[in-house]
Order: C-alpha cells, then sequence, then structure tokens
C-alpha cells in the first residue's frame, strides 16, 4: 500500500507542477504571438510536450486511485483507468503526430475544424471527463473524501460539457471543458496529493 500512495503522491504532486508550467508557458506564448495570432515554436512545442506529459501522469493517478480504493467501489476505480487509458492514447497520438509529421509537412493539427483537433476534444472532454465522475465514486464517507468527490465529480461534468461545443461547431461552449481541466483539475490534484500524503486517510 506504502508504494501505491507513494506514487498517487507524486502523480498527483507532478499535475500540479506541469499545471502551473502550462499556465506560465501559455501566458508567455500570448504575450508573444497575441491573441490573433496562433502560438508558434518553440512555446508551442513545450505546450504541447506538457500536454502528453500530463496525460500519463492522469493514468498512473487514476491507476493509484483504483489500487487505494475499498473492495466494493474498486469497479468504478477500474472503469475510470480504462477510460483514463483511451484517453491517454488518444491525446498522446495526437500530439506525437503534430510534433512529428506535423511539423515536418507544415499541418497545424490543433486547429479548429480539424481532425486531429475533434480527436484531441474527445480525449480531453469525453473520455477524461468519464474518467474523473467515475473516479470521484471511489470516495465514499465525508471530510477529505467529500471534498475530492464533490472536484472530480465537477471536474468531470464540466469537461463533458466541453464536449457539446464540437458537436453544435461553438468552440465558445468548449470552453466550459478548458474551465474544467485546465483550472479546476489541477486544484483537484492538490486536494489529492495531500490525501495521498497522509496514506490515503479520513
Amino acid at each position: 500500500m506504502q508504494t501505491i500512495v507513494k506514487t498517487g503522491f507524486l502523480a498527483a504532486s507532478g499535475l500540479v507542477i506541469i499545471g502551473i508550467l502550462y499556465g506560465v508557458v501559455l501566458a508567455f506564448g500570448i504575450a508573444q504571438a497575441g491573441f490573433d495570432r496562433p502560438i508558434f515554436d518553440p512555446v508551442l512545442w513545450v505546450m504541447e510536450m506538457l500536454t502528453a506529459i500530463s496525460a500519463l501522469l492522469i493514468v498512473i493517478l487514476l491507476a493509484a486511485i483504483c489500487a487505494c480504493a475499498e473492495p466494493d467501489r474498486r469497479v468504478f476505480g477500474m472503469i475510470a483507468l480504462s477510460f483514463g487509458i483511451v484517453f491517454a492514447g488518444l491525446t498522446t497520438a495526437v500530439h506525437f503526430v503534430a510534433l512529428t509529421a506535423g511539423r515536418q509537412t507544415g499541418f497545424i493539427a490543433l486547429e479548429w475544424p480539424s481532425t486531429l483537433y475533434a480527436v484531441e476534444l474527445l480525449a480531453w472532454d469525453a473520455f477524461l471527463g468519464l474518467a474523473l465522475l467515475f473516479a470521484a465514486s471511489v470516495f465514499n464517507g465525508n471530510g477529505r473524501r467529500a471534498a475530492i468527490r464533490w472536484m472530480l465529480s465537477i471536474t468531470g461534468a464540466l469537461c463533458l460539457g466541453g464536449a457539446v461545443g464540437p458537436l453544435l461547431d461553438n468552440m465558445v461552449v468548449q470552453r466550459i471543458g478548458i474551465l474544467g481541466y485546465g483550472v479546476l483539475l489541477p486544484i483537484t490534484c492538490v486536494l489529492l496529493a495531500l490525501f495521498f500524503r497522509d496514506g490515503w486517510v479520513q
């Protein structure tokens, strides 16, 4: 159990750090390119690398949550991990294409509307949202568990709400999802890091 708890703590802490770094890099990119032009390399390259790494850390975090779950709630952790693996596979594939063939051919992968961007939104809005909602069901009880359950539920619901944007061809609506995984998820990971640090206790 100690190894599992330590793994969960490191994954959650890593996601908090990456969330902060991503915000700093994004702000630098906007300051460099402005709001009317797309962010360009090397800032864009760093952002894509951080995104891919964060996806892998999310899978590790979900695995730790599943491993620590009570027996009657482990099924929710397994479902969350399954959705998380699909999420990570999709988004890492998109960013691998963007970092390799996309740059060699001059194809802008993450520009709406595009097929790869649709896959990216399917990953972060739909599959991550489902993973977080099922992960929330692992945390029963009061106190810290209740706080994490609510944060995971709200974050997952916002991610799923963002998926409506591409379906309606309204990317303003998709920003609901960005609020979920871009703002609330790092905050939730702070709570999870503290929870794992204290040994998965009430």
